[in-house]
């Protein structure tokens, strides 16, 4: 069902923007195969009747009108899909032919030819295997007239015999078993009833003759009663209606498929300039006036000492070398002391700082030292302490 519902919303994306276009069938695909029905469905029952006649070495010695005898069968069935199905039933034959034994003779029939006359009766359970081969091969179809049923199966029918000496009834005289191969021809009188012809070769184990087996062939016909659910159900899938464009319609989709090509081809050469566009050099002016270091003190303290010490010392040795000119500044926190007090304080920090980077090789004229009276950042006063501090610029 996920994909029937896929389907269905693709088809109405695409076609729900046509004016003209039709809704989303739903149909059944008989390509996707058939759904196999519950097992109380397609069921049967069937009853034939018709004449038979055997064929083996020496029943030729009869002839062929005097060895056509009645036979009929009864069957109770299943289709397990359109193709395959199964029924068992009983059969009922009474055969005549000649015979070179004493087995089976009636007595009232004399020889032919040197040859016994023998009747007898088989009766007994039969099922097969049936292969539908106009499904097979057409494909299934609902109401069908006409469908050709293969069929092979198995037999053991119980044998009823007169003594040879005698006149009285049948009785039984053995077991024989068989196989068979049959067409079986049905034509649909209605949804329920159909008729049926039915050809068929039976092989029959025997024990009559001085040969393996009898053969036995039938001709006969019938009906059947199809029992509900009688047909079977292709899978649902989701059909999208074909629309049509009128040819002012094609001409304009057309033109809007031509223009967006024309856009795609714009960005993809855009696309491709902004790539092989060369990278600008570095630009000197971009870092001006950056921020090389940041030296913080305690508060009311111009002295540099332990960390703050070696730090300066460390930047000595990477300015003193380098081309570039640097300011020093002087910080103080204007929440705490007088702004006298905190103009010297900064002043002392910045003159200290620029003393060791001298001290440590740093020329003088490379040295800018002033001060600033602002707050050094905007955190206010619980961070006090970050604005005690001496910044070096590069200029």
């Amino acid at each position: 069902m996920k994909k029937i519902t896929l389907l269905a919303l693709l088809c109405s994306m695409f076609m729900a923007p046509l004016a003209n276009a039709q809704e989303v069938t739903y149909v059944e695909d008989p390509s996707q195969g058939y759904l196999q029905n519950k097992f109380k469905d397609n069921w049967f029952i069937s009853a034939e009747a018709g004449i038979g006649g055997l064929g083996s070495q020496f029943d030729s010695k009869l002839g062929f009108g005097k060895r056509i005898m009645p036979t009929a069968n009864i069957s109770f069935g299943k289709w397990f899909s359109p193709i395959i199905g199964l029924r068992l039933g009983v059969d009922g034959q009474k055969l005549k032919g000649a015979t070179n034994t004493g087995l089976y003779i009636d007595p009232k029939e004399a020889k032919v030819d040197g040859y016994n006359i023998q009747k007898y009766w088989q009766v007994g359970p039969a099922a097969d295997v049936m292969l539908n081969l106009t499904n097979w091969w057409c494909g299934y179809r609902p109401g069908r007239v006409y469908n050709g049923i293969l069929y092979a199966g198995m037999s053991a029918h119980c044998i009823l015999a007169k003594d040879a000496t005698k006149t009285d009834d049948y009785k039984y005289s053995g077991t024989a078993f068989g196989a068979r191969l049959g067409l079986l021809n049905t034509f649909a009188i209605s949804k329920q009833v159909d008729f049926l012809i039915d050809l068929r070769m039976d092989m029959n184990q025997t024990h009559i003759d001085n040969h393996n087996f009898d053969l036995y062939g039938s001709l006969m016909a019938g009906f059947a009663y199809k029992f509900k659910k009688r047909e079977w159900n292709a899978p649902i899938t989701a059909v999208c209606p074909q629309y049509k464009y009128t040819d002012a319609e094609g001409d304009a989709l057309v033109s809007r498929l031509q223009a967006a090509d024309a856009k795609i081809s714009s960005l993809e050469n855009q696309l491709k300039n902004c790539m092989n566009r060369p990278q600008p050099k570095a630009n000197a002016a971009a870092v001006e006036n950056t921020t090389l270091a940041t030296i913080y003190f305690p508060i009311g303290s111009s002295r540099v000492n332990g960390a703050n010490a070696n730090l300066v010392k460390a930047l000595a040795n990477a300015m003193k070398d380098s081309d570039s000119k640097y300011t020093v500044t002087g910080w103080a926190d204007s929440y705490t002391g007088s702004a006298k007090y905190n103009e010297k304080l900064r002043e002392a920090r910045a003159n200290n700082v620029a003393k060791i980077l001298k001290k440590r090789g740093v020329a003088a004229d490379k040295l800018t030292v002033n001060s600033n009276s602002e707050n050094l950042t905007k955190f206010g006063s619980k961070s006090a302490s970050l604005d005690r501090a001496v910044t070096i610029s590069v200029d």
